[in-house]
């Protein structure tokens, strides 16, 4: 078996790259966006790692085009990606040495990449295999499948039946060059299969061909670039916070001005007698993103001084309920007590089991030892709540956020994030506890248009500016996350003709 790296080239981001012509293989594409995407999502986020998929089926921009930029940029982004996905039907793709568009692309690329003057008769998604694959076997890992005959054969006369010319295009091969191209390259990839994680020469359809890279993919995420650890060994504690680490990531990419928050929170950590504070927004605005991105900044640059534990309420198991916030937050801080007392990670994880308790005024008095045990030792606490409207109420009789301590040990830092619908909040913490409030506010136009550039680029897509502008200037994506999903849904759509429509229609949604 091949021994590859087990190193993320980006440690906070899974880059999958997926190669294939664009014309016949649109159904392996929407198996793999819609049924097996979510599943790698999922397994990188518990790892708090970003997924992204690079598909170049669209992203170049016409201006790209026309400047004859897309080898380059089809081989730069294969550079940055951990992991390579090739398939391919009867279409073997853009192709010809009399071709003066491709050549001129050729022209451009040799100066970084100066092995394509011995290929400028070969297809742009076969050089992105010899880049991904053939020219080093066993450098990237790779998967590489070929679709069986039969099933294109099966779709081209469907076409020819139906008189559908568009149809009959997608499955036929561009010409018998184009054939013996093909299976020279398909006995090249054989040769090599030792060095892969497989190659598939006779796929039968798209749903077989998007399992058999699938399954290749997930045994070599899970058993070597974010190989879980076994959970068993792993404690409650660690289980539940990697829940919230991966929530904190996954905002940690999200962009906005947040200077002047910042100034406001930073403060906190200087008083002597800091105030409650209060995040407000609406939904989607992101309060979130604000509070992960401060709390990243106390563990990077005040993690002398102080000591800060936090809850997403909602974002992972047993997360909602009172009892289940304050034992997470005492459990947090007892162990930080634990490791400034000078106990070894191993010992503090190896000894004995937080004692779990169900009585609210008995956790707010071990929230106030360990808070003052902490200070003791000479660091304050900073508490972050974020998603107090989905903390749920144990009885409908209790006094609104009760258990919420008004009297934890002088310097200690409180702050919590709820939408600016959330009346009752503002009238307990503001009106009546005298909390400072913190406002997010709408994205302004530059924020947006930063926004949308570096996401878009993550997954190594462009848009023109006009396409650009017809999102920034939709009144709805002003909202940090309503961007954020116009965005995600444009990524792994894959129809370039059909692009203008696509944004029309997500921007034309009601939030």
């Amino acid at each position: 078996m091949m021994s590859f790296s087990e190193q993320l080239k980006d440690p906070r981001t899974c880059r999958i790259f997926f190669s294939s012509p664009f014309g016949g293989m649109e159904d392996e594409r929407e198996e793999l966006t819609r049924k097996y995407f979510p599943q790698i999502h999922h397994l990188c986020n518990r790892h708090g790692l970003q997924f992204v998929a690079v598909d170049m089926r669209w992203g170049i921009t016409s201006e790209a085009s026309a400047s004859s930029q897309v080898i380059n940029i089809c081989l730069r982004e294969l550079d940055r990606s951990d992991l390579f996905v090739g398939f391919f039907g009867q279409r073997y793709g853009w192709h010809g040495r009399d071709d003066a568009a491709l050549q001129e692309n050729f022209d451009n690329s040799v100066g970084s990449y100066q092995w394509l003057n011995d290929f400028r008769d070969k297809s742009v998604t076969e050089l992105e295999f010899l880049h991904g694959h053939l020219n080093h076997p066993g450098q990237l890992p790779a998967v590489i499948c070929f679709r069986d005959k039969s099933h294109d054969d099966e779709k081209r006369a469907e076409g020819e039946k139906k008189g559908d010319k568009k149809q009959v295009f997608k499955y036929s091969p561009e010409s018998e060059t184009s054939v013996s191209l093909m299976e020279d390259l398909k006995q090249r990839c054989w040769k090599t299969r030792d060095k892969s994680l497989g190659v598939h020469l006779s796929y039968k359809d798209p749903v077989e061909g998007a399992k058999l890279m699938f399954d290749a993919i997930w045994k070599h995420l899970t058993e070597v670039l974010i190989k879980d650890t076994d959970s068993q060994s792993q404690s409650a504690r660690s289980l539940r916070l990697a829940q919230h680490d991966a929530f904190l990531v996954s905002r940690l990419k999200m962009y906005g001005d947040m200077s002047e928050n910042f100034k406001i929170l930073n403060q906190l950590i200087s008083s002597e007698t800091p105030v409650g504070t209060l995040v407000l927004g609406e939904a989607g605005i992101g309060k979130s993103t604000l509070l992960c991105n401060w709390i990243k900044q106390l563990q990077s640059e005040y993690k002398s001084e102080v000591t800060v534990v936090y809850h997403f309420v909602g974002y992972g198991e047993n997360s909602t309920a009172i009892i289940d916030i304050l034992n997470q937050l005492c459990e947090e801080l007892e162990y930080r007590c634990d490791v400034m007392s000078g106990l070894e990670d191993s010992e503090v994880q190896g000894g004995a089991k937080y004692d779990r308790s169900d009585d609210v005024r008995e956790l707010m008095r071990k929230l106030n030892v360990a808070v003052e045990k902490l200070l003791k030792q000479g660091k304050r606490t900073i508490i972050v709540i974020d998603g107090l409207d989905k903390v749920l109420k144990q009885t409908k009789t209790e006094k609104h956020l009760y258990w919420i301590p008004s009297n934890l040990p002088q310097g200690t830092v409180i702050v919590v994030a709820t939408p600016s619908t959330d009346t009752e909040t503002i009238k307990e913490l503001h009106d009546n506890r005298q909390y400072q409030l913190v406002t997010v506010t709408t994205l302004s136009e530059e924020t947006q248009r930063e926004f949308c550039v570096k996401t878009l680029l993550e997954s190594g897509k462009e848009l023109s500016p006009s396409q650009l502008d017809k999102i920034i200037l939709a009144k709805q994506t002003e909202n940090p996350l309503y961007l954020k999903i116009v965005l995600s849904e444009l990524v792994v759509f894959g129809y370039f003709r059909l692009l203008d429509k696509k944004i029309g229609s997500l921007i034309e949604c009601k939030r």
